[in-house]
C-alpha cells in the first residue's frame, strides 16, 4: 500500500471518524462532505487566480478545492496551509509546485494569517473552506484585512464554516473538532466581515436541521433527509458567505 492509499484508508475508516469527529459515524460526515462538494460545484464563482486558505487535502495533492469538484478552470491556484508535519491530520507530501489540467498549483506552507508575500489586488477569488474556525478571532481579523487588499476589483471572498447554533446542540461543552479555536454564529461572522469593509452578496445554508432547532436537541439523522443547499443559513449545520470589497 502506498503512503497516499494508507492515508486515505485511515481517513475513510469508521474508527477514525468516531474518534476524531466526536463519535458520530462516518456516514454522517460523508453526508456533510457530499453537501460541501455540491456547494463548491454550484456556488463558487469562476476565477482565473485563486487563493485557497487552509486548502490542503490529506488525500489529494491537488488540494481540497479541485478535489471537491470546482467546475471552472483557473490558471493559478495558491494553497496556503501549515506544513504537512505540523497538522493534526497528516497530509500527502508533494512538491510545492505542480500542474493539474492546465492549472498551476503552488503550495505556501505557512499560517493562513501570514499573507504579506502576496501583492495587492492579486486574486479573483479567495476561498476559505471550513478553515476560519481553525484560527483565533484576532487571526481572523488579520486574515480579513489581508483578503480585503488582495482581492481584485470585482473579486469574491467566499467561505463556509460550521454554524455554532447547531454545533452547540451537537457538543454543548466544546467545539466539534479538536483543532477548532472558534465556531461562529451566523450573525457574528456577518458583523465581523462588514466591520472589515466587506459587502455580503450571497448567503446559503448547508443542510438545514429544523427538527433539531425546534427540539433544542441535536438529531443527527436529519442530515440524511434535507436538501444540500438552502436559503436558511441560521438553521443549517454550516453556512456559506460570499462577499466583495
Amino acid at each position: 500500500m502506498t503512503k497516499h492509499h494508507l492515508i486515505r484508508a485511515v481517513l475513510e475508516s469508521r474508527e477514525f471518524s468516531q474518534k476524531i469527529m466526536g463519535g458520530y459515524p462516518s456516514e454522517f460526515w460523508g453526508a456533510i462532505h457530499t453537501a460541501r462538494c455540491e456547494m463548491v460545484k454550484t456556488l463558487l464563482p469562476p476565477a482565473q487566480t485563486i487563493l485557497d486558505l487552509g486548502g490542503a487535502n490529506p488525500g489529494d495533492e491537488m488540494g481540497a478545492l479541485l478535489s471537491f469538484g470546482y467546475p471552472h478552470s483557473p490558471e493559478k491556484l495558491y494553497i496556503v496551509d501549515l506544513p504537512p508535519k505540523k497538522r493534526m491530520i497528516p497530509a500527502v507530501e508533494s512538491s510545492t509546485k505542480l500542474n493539474y489540467k492546465g492549472c498551476d498549483i503552488e503550495y505556501i506552507y505557512t499560517h493562513m494569517s501570514n499573507l504579506d508575500l502576496f501583492k495587492d489586488e492579486s486574486f479573483d477569488l479567495v476561498w476559505s473552506g471550513e478553515s476560519i474556525e481553525h484560527v483565533s478571532r484576532a487571526d481572523a481579523q488579520q486574515i480579513f484585512a489581508h483578503v480585503h487588499r488582495l482581492l481584485k476589483p470585482g473579486g469574491t471572498f467566499a467561505l463556509d464554516t460550521p454554524n455554532r447554533r447547531m454545533t452547540q446542540l451537537q457538543n454543548p461543552y466544546g467545539w466539534i473538532h479538536p483543532e477548532h479555536q472558534l465556531e461562529y454564529y451566523y450573525d457574528d461572522l456577518i458583523e465581523m466581515l462588514e466591520q472589515n469593509s466587506f459587502k455580503i452578496v450571497q448567503t446559503k445554508g448547508i443542510i438545514e436541521f429544523p427538527k433539531s432547532i425546534q427540539a433544542n436537541h441535536f438529531i443527527s439523522e436529519e442530515v440524511f433527509t434535507q436538501v444540500w443547499i438552502n436559503d436558511r443559513p441560521r438553521n443549517s449545520y454550516l453556512f456559506y458567505l460570499a462577499c466583495t470589497r
